[in-house]
């Protein structure tokens, strides 16, 4: 509450140097102007002490609503001048028992400064006071005749009001168009924060990406030092005993020939998948689950003693390019560390989509682990990698052993599925498959 008015405290002070110095201050002087002119052309017994009197009164009067519209003062310091600027007002008032004519116009300047510097009840409760003081001065001037009393009180009384009403409309004016204002200034301030962030944020993105990039060919290289160059070797080792062992041996010769050429053939397959892995044509001219099937293909071709299950019996929604890639990667990833590192007899690669999140599983009962890792991360950095692609798109990916054994593989990411209109009707007519489908288990098994 204590902030609150603060606030609301400083408003009223911008509304004084603002609102009232710009409008209100002309109005006032006008009428300060103009009653003084009244009271000293029709005073019945102008003297020069009731002359000089007044217009001292008149003096201090404007000099302290002047100090009070071009300075911003505190609390206490604005109700002192606006009680110094009431007993100005009632002390001219009074001079009217020395023979100067009546200046009703001081009054009404009086409640429209309490109107716009005080807070409402204050102002209405110092209104009614000074409505009061009104009264008695008049009772006073005419001798308590009822008559004459009644009619001014009575064509007085809708001037308060109309001032009253008036000078509050105008505050309130005031304060709305300094809020704005401040608002304004605020939602500038905003915009210029928002951009800067949404530049960090563009340049953390580029970083991300230039990581990725850089754990990408990090992970490549290890892969084709892992794997070639290890083929390679052999095959250098081959040759050199092939040459040792042409004349001597010849049969020994032709084992270790069809060998070499055994590890040759390997190395070439391991050269068809770093180029594949380099450049994935194929999901640039197949469906997802297509892309999938050719890599189950593949792999099959690769690891003919491993059998390979593929579950991709799903209706997709549109997904975008680059999710198609991280999945498509996923895949490629999760069957290359089968292949290479679980000794797994079967494998299951299961995508599904219902309400509207798209899951891809990949569970294998081989030893349970993915790679051998030399920095003991959990996963290898191919599904760091892969964590760290499929996390930019907004989803998760969860690997780790699974029960009783084998290796579990799980990339959940949701995309808002908006069918057609002639795919509102198809799913009518599936209507049943759908409903044979949700008695299927929920999660599919491998037997181990």
């Amino acid at each position: 509450m204590s902030s609150q008015r603060k606030a609301d405290r400083a408003l009223t002070s911008m509304t004084i140097e603002g609102t009232l110095y710009t409008a209100g201050t002309s109005a006032a002087f006008i009428t300060l102007i103009i009653g003084y002119l009244l009271t000293i052309l029709t005073s019945p017994h102008l003297t020069i002490v009731n002359f000089m009197v007044f217009t001292v009164l008149q003096v201090i009067y404007c000099a302290v609503l002047w100090w009070l519209i071009k300075n911003e003062p505190s609390e206490n310091l604005l109700i002192f001048a606006i009680v110094l600027l009431t007993i100005l007002t009632v002390a001219t008032g009074l001079l009217s028992f020395i023979g100067l004519q009546w200046d009703w116009l001081l009054y009404l300047v009086m409640i429209s400064i309490y109107f716009m510097a005080l807070s409402l009840r204050v102002a209405v409760i110092s209104g009614i006071l000074l409505y009061l003081l009104l009264a008695l001065n008049l009772g006073f001037l005419n001798n308590w005749d009822w008559s004459h009393l009644y009619v001014s009180l009575l064509s007085l009384f809708p001037a308060f009001v109309f001032v009253a009403v008036f000078s509050l409309m105008f505050r309130i004016l005031g304060i709305q168009k300094e809020r704005a204002e401040r608002l304004l200034h605020q939602l500038e301030e905003s915009n210029a924060e928002l951009e800067e962030a949404h530049k960090q944020l563009q340049s953390y993105a580029n970083e991300v990406e230039e990581l990725t990039v850089v754990r990408e060919r990090t992970r490549m290289a290890r892969e084709i030092h892992d794997t070639l160059g290890h083929y390679l070797s052999i095959l250098t080792i081959q040759l050199e005993t092939i040459s040792k062992l042409q004349e001597r041996d010849p049969a020994r010769a032709a084992v270790e020939i069809a060998e070499a050429r055994r590890v040759a053939s390997q190395s070439m397959q391991e050269v068809r998948n770093a180029i594949a892995a380099l450049r994935p044509t194929s999901i640039a001219t197949l469906s997802l689950t297509q892309a999938i099937t050719q890599l189950g293909n593949e792999f099959e071709q690769s690891a003919a003693e491993t059998e390979l299950t593929l579950d991709l019996d799903t209706q997709l929604p549109p997904i975008s390019p680059d999710l198609q890639v991280a999945f498509y990667r996923a895949v490629q990833e999760t069957l290359t560390n089968v292949r290479k590192h679980a000794h797994a007899s079967k494998v299951l690669v299961r995508l599904r989509y219902e309400d509207d999140l798209l899951e891809l599983v990949v569970l294998d009962n081989g030893s349970g682990t993915s790679s051998d890792d030399a920095d003991n991360q959990p996963g290898g950095f191919g599904l760091i990698g892969l964590r760290e692609r499929i996390e930019l798109l907004g989803g998760q990916v969860m690997y780790g052993p699974a029960e009783p054994a084998g290796y579990r593989v799980c990339i959940q990411i949701h995309v808002p599925f908006k069918p057609s209109p002639g795919e509102i009707s198809d799913e009518v007519t599936l209507g049943g498959k759908e409903e044979d489908r949700a008695h299927e288990p929920a999660h599919s098994h491998i037997e181990h």
